[in-house]
């Protein structure tokens, strides 16, 4: 789970690495793109000195007949070599990167872990972030993906966008964090239970500023306890019991979901409740609690817990691999993988639970303990939840820890 480093390469071709885990890409030739229009409907020749930090946001809107369009950054040799162009493509609902070398395009990159969210009609806004080692670019104010250079971002002088689309507007600066949050991406806070409020608790002072009259799309007379979800004994044929969630409908929290908590909050005896349900063909999920929402630099992650889903049909229904790791001094460190039997079953719904223990982060699914990990960062630094992938997302909540959880 690499990140952009400070080294420099240019004799490879990587395969999407999406901000945390891996995609597959999804390479593909192609011979010529079109973009429409042969004109660009912005043109800038002389973007600056570049660096690592430097962001070039490109604003607009598609027109209603919109097929694609695209953002091409240029070096001015003779041949005007493309460092990147970005192609994305409506009908087909992906994002196409890819580098012009002597009039020769490269191999295309199409894999992304976040949905298409370009509309027809629509406004959107396309931020590109670069970095000693890749470019990192941002849709509507969500990280979608890096592009590694195979050119020196250097060399890069001019600034063309083309296609159908219109009121094209294009923001130069020199940023400390990425990404560009807009109104519909701002990180969320997450739900906390009364409990967690009141005046006899230690860290009141942090968390009663987390009351009622900052929660999100709720009505004044909401509850804070609020029980979303019913469970069901099941007596197994060897005479194990298992419960079995039933949650109640509620509204489906978009993904990818940032939720942030008070710092300090996730004190020992406390518990992340997660609830939601798994896509029908799903290949992961992961969650990471956190120190701050950029995605650069780099947030330190005390806990990356990733299930990755088996991709033989003849696996067991719920067997997944899963992955717990931290990113610390710039680093993932020692990656923890452990083939586990889970209640993460296709189409079913989920109540994970993530325990703050002496020690250690424990792991519930389904009130059935999963795995553990060994606290690596205090957890007294998170303040941030990350989630995304292969589930539909119906509450985040921060409660006391009981047995009946």
């Amino acid at each position: 789970m690499p990140c952009c480093t400070k080294k420099k390469t240019f004799d490879r071709l990587p395969s999407d690495d999406d901000f945390y885990g891996k995609a597959d890409s999804d390479p593909e030739e192609t011979i010529l793109y079109q973009d429409g229009e042969d004109e660009p409907v912005y043109s800038n020749p002389n973007l600056g000195k570049l660096h690592e930090g430097v962001s070039f946001t490109v604003k607009g809107r598609t027109k209603k007949h919109c097929e694609r369009f695209s953002i091409n950054f240029i070096i001015e040799n003779a041949t005007r070599d493309v460092a990147l162009h970005i192609n994305p493509r409506l009908p087909q609902n992906y994002i196409v990167r890819n580098t012009k070398v002597r009039n020769a395009w490269g191999r295309e990159e199409v894999a992304s872990a976040l949905p298409f969210s370009l509309r027809r009609g629509a406004a959107f806004s396309v931020q590109v972030l670069f970095t000693e080692e890749c470019y990192m670019i941002s849709v509507n104010g969500y990280h979608f993906c890096k592009f590694y250079h195979r050119l020196p971002y250097e060399s890069v002088q001019s600034l063309e966008v083309k296609g159908e689309i219109e009121d094209v507007t294009v923001e130069r600066l020199e940023v400390q964090h990425y990404p560009e949050r807009l109104p519909e991406s701002v990180p969320q806070k997450v739900r906390l239970a009364r409990a967690l409020r009141e005046p006899t608790l230690p860290d009141a002072h942090t968390v009663a500023a987390y009351d009622e009259t900052d929660r999100v799309a709720e009505p004044a007379d909401a509850e804070d306890d609020k029980v979303i979800t019913q469970w069901r004994v099941v007596k197994k044929a060897n005479g194990d019991i298992e419960y079995e969630p039933k949650i109640v409908a509620l509204n489906e929290i978009k993904l990818p979901y940032y939720g942030t908590i008070p710092r300090n909050s996730f004190q020992l005896g406390r518990v992340l409740k997660v609830e939601g349900r798994v896509r029908l063909l799903p290949q992961s999920f992961y969650i990471n609690m956190q120190s701050g929402h950029n995605c650069w630099p780099h947030p330190v992650v005390a806990l990356h817990l990733n299930p990755r889903f088996t991709k033989q049909s003849s696996g067991a229904i719920g067997r997944a691999t899963v992955i717990r790791n931290s990113w610390i001094d710039g680093n993932w460190g020692q990656e923890e993988r452990s083939d586990l039997e889970t209640k993460f079953l296709p189409g079913k719904p989920f109540s994970l639970q993530i325990v703050h223990g002496d020690d250690s982060f424990k792991i519930y699914v389904n009130h059935q303990l999963l795995t553990e990990y060994k606290f690596r960062v205090s957890p007294s630094t998170i303040d941030t939840i990350y989630i995304q992938g292969d589930i539909k997302l119906f509450d985040v909540a921060l409660e006391p820890y009981s047995k009946s959880v």
